[in-house]
């Protein structure tokens, strides 16, 4: 009986499909490009409706949108979370009769701790957002971006990216290594138990922390003793299992923590400078520009300040795998706030989210800001790219005691053109309030060109929001 057994039915050869073409074909020297080919306007549609079925069936596109409709805003998790708590610590008025303080060691305490209580800190607050966006913010970041955008040089790209990992895996060591021991643990516990034996006592060697000496000493351990143990372990069994992802997930942090050292970073950086000078011809000036922004950069990161509130709600939302969350949390809203979160960080987000929870002279409010992201350089010059760029910035407020708030603003330059929807209980104050906001404006050397007040209804900015996500829906933003 032969190996192999046919258990499909042989396709007839009446047409002669296994016989070689006699005439032949000559060989393509370029692949041809279906772009290229003229097509009739009936065929330009039926392709365009094509690809638009394609992509609103079953592209990445389209699960961000699904996974976006069905998550809860912020509005409605984290807001509710933080005004429940704030309650119970009796921070506001509604709070004072008989309110159940919250556990000492409890991570929403902390939490509501950290929430704003100043006027003079919802500006710092909301600039420390900013530039926690992302690690990669600043004047020397900001320059290296401008060398690459008119340099256009491949070569220069490679050997900024290889700097901005080294950089990241630097200033997130700490980080990176607990995720490191957290894959372990769970290996600990899911690898079978001759292996998880094994496993235990080479755990014991690692020492957690984040300094040089201790990273070192870590991934000496990592490499020469547990991922040669891994490794005979996939040999053995073939696993393709939750071990098996597991797996993939330590090996993908360590070679992370792999990139961390200081060492590293002026290794990359030096390379990168040297690269500056000799290959793209830079000016002296601009190198020496390079090299003290970099060293300003290195001393800043030690002395910047941390964001509280962003701090202690990341360490609540480690408690979203926990079984049995602490204090009687809502593990679906943990859940809830941690996708959120998620999806404000996608590609297809045209928006910069910041959101911010205070409580102002015992009035808790929570304010979500969306920012309109800058627009492609092909964008602007094909809208003809003439006077200033124009941004697009929403906000949202629900305010206690007083109602929900909606903002749309469109600054041209220092020109602002704001339209604020007012809760009914504020209808008679539009007079002070159109002025109040002028006077804010010209503060901070804005001129208001047009301030228009409407008595709120149905929010309107989440809708908003989700149409200016199926405008750019064919465009993604993958800066850093």
């Amino acid at each position: 009986m032969p190996d192999n057994l046919r258990i499909s039915t042989p396709v007839a050869n009446t047409e002669g499909i296994n016989k070689p073409n006699p005439a032949g074909e000559p060989p393509r020297l370029n692949p041809i490009n279906p772009n290229r080919v003229p097509k009739t306007a009936n065929e330009e549609d039926t392709g365009r409706q094509a690809a638009d079925l394609l992509l609103n069936r079953s592209s990445v596109y389209s699960q961000f949108i699904r996974q976006l409709g069905q998550t809860p805003d912020l509005s409605r998790t984290l807001q509710k979370l933080l005004g429940d708590a704030v309650v119970r610590q009796g921070l506001s008025p509604l709070g004072q009769a008989g309110a159940a303080s919250l556990p000492a060691d409890s991570p929403l305490r902390a939490l509501v701790a950290s929430i704003v209580t100043r006027k003079e800190g919802i500006l710092e607050n909301l600039a420390l957002q900013q530039d926690d966006r992302t690690l990669f913010s600043g004047a020397l970041f900001r320059l290296l971006g401008q060398i690459s955008q008119k340099g256009g040089d491949a070569q220069f790209d490679l050997r900024l990216a290889d700097f901005l990992k080294a950089f990241n895996g630097y200033y997130t060591a700490a980080d990176t290594t607990q995720a490191v021991l957290g894959d372990l643990e769970q290996l600990k516990s899911t690898l079978p138990l001759p292996f998880a034996k094994k496993l235990a006592p080479l755990l014991e060697k690692l020492s957690g922390g984040a300094d040089a000496d201790h990273v070192n000493a870590d991934l000496t351990v990592i490499k020469r003793e547990i991922i040669p143990l891994l490794g005979r372990y996939v040999a053995k069994t073939n696993d393709y299992g939750k071990s098996r992802d597991i797996i993939s997930l330590f090996l993908h942090n360590t070679a992370i923590l792999n990139e961390s050292s200081r060492e590293n970073l002026g290794a990359k950086y030096d390379q990168l400078l040297r690269y500056c000078r000799e290959n793209l011809k830079l000016p002296d000036a601009t190198v020496g520009m390079l090299q003290s922004l970099f060293a300003e950069e290195i001393y800043t990161r030690r002395q910047a300040k941390r964001n509280e509130f962003l701090d202690a709600l990341t360490s609540l939302l480690s408690h979203a795998t926990d079984k049995t969350p602490p204090d009687g949390l809502d593990k679906t809203a943990l859940h809830d706030i941690c996708r959120s979160l998620l999806l404000d960080s996608s590609v297809y987000m045209p928006f910069h989210h910041i959101f911010l929870p205070a409580d102002i002279d015992g009035r808790f409010f929570f304010t979500q800001i969306w920012i309109e992201k800058k627009e492609p350089d092909e964008d602007r010059r094909r809208g003809g790219g003439r006077g200033p760029e124009a941004r697009s910035v929403y906000l949202t407020f629900d305010i206690q005691d007083l109602g929900y708030f909606e903002a749309s603003i469109r600054m041209t330059g220092k020109q602002v053109d704001l339209k604020l929807a007012c809760p009914p209980a504020l209808n008679g104050f539009r007079g002070e309030i159109r002025a109040e906001i002028t006077r804010i404006l010209q503060d901070n050397g804005f001129s208001a060109e047009n301030i228009r007040l409407s008595p709120s209804a149905e929010p309107q900015i989440p809708r908003i929001i989700m149409e200016k996500i199926q405008e750019r829906k064919h465009a993604i933003d993958v800066s850093v």
